[in-house]
């Protein structure tokens, strides 16, 4: 489905494949019914397989030189997230077809779906069959933490590649043409599909546009600073902490691990309370106790782990001790029944 104007476009197709080269047809079957273009195109998108990935990213590079069309901006955004016409568009389409369906019709066949949708105010439908192009594409570096990208046509990155990992946001990675035209071994071409003509709407589609009047300016910004000003005292945390592209990702157990200096220290500190129940310390207590033998000068500051880190040791560490135990009395038990044998004899 593609939104443009104050129209829809939506393609049903046998073809049942959702992937990033039914996107690129659709787009070509509505760029080519558009009259007059566009001279430029923002897209909002959910982040799924079909849309956000190489393969499209990289043939949006053409889009220009096919279409005359420039593309400002992609946003891919969570399913869902701030999306509410597109949302409403698919809830609609959804509820035409129910009640097709309840009021005695099937979908056979077809165009029965588009007949299903056709009173759907702005809403232009067409049979989209794709004629797949299977160039492959690499991997663009870096693409799942990536989440806007735009084609800019002129100045210092023409035909460039420019992504964010959220728009206005984070640090600009930026692909030249060569590093794009490194992504294929083969020319990407333009889509051919066999496409029929879209339907003319029955109806406008017709939608509200909030306004907001009578709004003080400058008590709006005054607001807004303290209010961001409130979120810094409150949370207490590393600017852009929340970005996808500063989120550490590894192997489990590929984090720093604790020094045999720290580990002899909390086993010291467990078995005592093992000994003595008075002596019993919790993950904060060892960690206090391991905070202070830093300020002392015994650890390094940065050996001393977190508390969640010392409580999931605890527990390690206290199913160990349980299983050598229920080893050794096995053991005793075994030599003593060994024993008793021997002396039958």
């Amino acid at each position: 489905m593609d939104i443009a104007y104050d129209s829809a476009f939506d393609h049903w197709s046998t073809d049942t494949k959702q992937d990033a080269w039914f996107t690129i047809s659709s787009f070509d079957s509505v760029f080519e019914t558009l009259n007059p273009r566009p001279r430029w195109v923002e897209i909002v998108s959910d982040n799924g397989a079909h849309y956000h990935n190489s393969e499209l990213i990289a043939t949006i590079a053409n889009w220009y030189q096919w279409y005359n069309i420039e593309i400002r901006g992609w946003y891919f955004l969570e399913p869902g997230e701030a999306k509410t016409t597109i949302d409403s568009h698919h809830a609609q389409i959804a509820h035409a077809i129910k009640r097709y369906i309840r009021i005695g019709h099937n979908l056979d066949e077809g165009e029965k779906i588009q007949t299903a949708i056709a009173d759907l105010g702005g809403t232009s439908v067409a049979n989209l069959e794709p004629i797949r192009d299977n160039h492959k594409v690499k991997t663009i570096a870096g693409i799942t933490k990536l989440f806007y990208f735009e084609w800019p046509i002129d100045g210092d990155y023409a035909g460039y590649i420019r992504a964010q990992c959220l728009p206005h946001i984070g640090s600009w990675s930026q692909f030249s043409p060569f590093e794009i035209s490194k992504l294929t071994t083969t020319p990407i071409n333009k889509p051919i599909s066999n496409t029929t003509p879209h339907s003319a709407p029955k109806n406008p589609w017709i939608f509200s546009l909030s306004r907001v009047q009578n709004v003080n300016n400058q008590e709006k910004d005054n607001n807004q600073v303290r209010l961001l000003l409130a979120i810094e005292e409150t949370f207490e945390l590393k600017r852009g902490w929340a970005l996808k592209s500063n989120q550490k990702y590894g192997t489990r157990g590929a984090g720093k691990r604790m020094t045999k200096t720290v580990k002899a220290y909390l086993e010291s500190y467990f078995l005592a309370g093992n000994m003595n129940r008075t002596d019993r310390m919790t993950a904060k207590d060892m960690v206090e106790q391991l905070q202070i033998l830093a300020d002392e000068g015994e650890i390094d500051v940065e050996d001393v782990p977190e508390i969640t880190t010392v409580a999931s040791w605890i527990t390690r560490y206290a199913a160990s001790l349980k299983k050598q135990s229920a080893i050794e009395k096995a053991a005793e038990g075994s030599n003593t029944e060994m024993l008793i044998i021997f002396k039958k004899w």
